[in-house]
């Protein structure tokens, strides 16, 4: 666990580093119209920086006392992991093919029904509720077009 830590806060770091660096390019003061476009981002990299230099001193000196702990995962663990893994990749994929509508129609379908067990009739109900009240919200009411996809513009005109 101890490398574990020390490597993501390291990771952390780099990416922190590169936000507030590309910010200070941006500009990152308050202006007279207000704050510059790297203003939120450069205070968003330092936030970065700051929790990966604690995350970093925690590493080194609680693992001196406590020694290495115990795996990053339990025996096990994979299967749970990949149960969310595997059908969040499989909706970004139908995102830009069908659209977000009906990938998310799918996809709580398929969570609720296989990986939660629960009844079909909720299941439907859930499946088509959600992403019609999302479609109904924002490309009605707000008039915000949500990812369409490939082909989902044609499966949505109503």
């Amino acid at each position: 666990m101890r490398k574990a830590d020390i490597w993501v806060s390291f990771l952390f770091m780099l990416v922190g580093i590169t936000v507030v660096v590309d910010s200070v390019r941006l500009g990152f003061m308050w202006g007279r119209t207000g704050p510059a476009s790297g203003f939120f981002p450069f205070y968003l990299g330092v936030g970065v920086i700051i929790s990966s230099l604690i995350v970093f001193y925690n590493a080194l000196s609680r693992y001196k006392k406590e020694g290495a702990g115990g795996p990053l995962m339990p025996p096990g663990a994979l299967k749970s992991i990949l149960w969310v893994v595997i059908p969040s990749t499989a909706m970004v994929v139908l995102t830009e093919l069908v659209g977000l509508h009906i990938a998310a129609a799918l996809f709580l379908a398929f969570y609720m029904r296989v990986v939660g067990k629960i009844a079909w009739v909720t299941t439907i109900l859930v499946a088509i509720i959600a992403p019609l009240s999302l479609y109904i919200t924002f490309d009605k009411l707000f008039l915000i077009p949500l990812p369409a996809g490939l082909w989902g513009g044609y499966l949505l005109r109503f």
